[in-house]
């Protein structure tokens, strides 16, 4: 009986020391972390199809080890293609923002559920003032 006593003893104690050492406390749950993935951005020209080069993105999404739900921005240009690649990018829902000469800003809300997933957008021109 004793020895199922100390032996319980240890298993909780080696227990403990392996929760604190990967940052678990007492009554505490383990945080999740969404799996990273590579974003492809294809800005086209809604009437002519044809690559939009130099659009300016903001892809912004929650910054998965903020408590207080931070917001994390990344910015680029497009390329020739009218393409970008945004790296490290946690699964779940993020905000792209789409600006371009001689179009209209876009934003827009899009989940991202899969690897190397491909957001396509499609460019008007501005409306004609009257």
């Amino acid at each position: 009986m004793k020895k199922q006593m100390l032996r319980q003893g240890w298993v909780i104690l080696l227990l403990a020391f392996a929760l604190s050492s990967v940052g678990v406390q007492a009554g505490a749950m383990p945080r999740y972390h969404p799996p990273l993935t590579t974003v492809y951005v294809l800005v086209t020209d809604a009437t002519t199809n044809k690559p939009v080069f130099q659009a300016h993105l903001t892809l912004q999404f929650r910054d998965p080890d903020s408590r207080t739900g931070k917001t994390t921005s990344y910015s680029a240009k497009t390329d020739l293609q009218g393409k970008y690649r945004f790296s490290f990018i946690p699964m779940g829902t993020v905000y792209l923002i789409v600006t371009a000469e001689d179009h209209q800003t876009l934003g827009r809300r899009f989940e991202i559920t899969q690897e190397n997933q491909t957001l396509t957008v499609k460019l008007r021109k501005p409306q004609p003032l009257r």
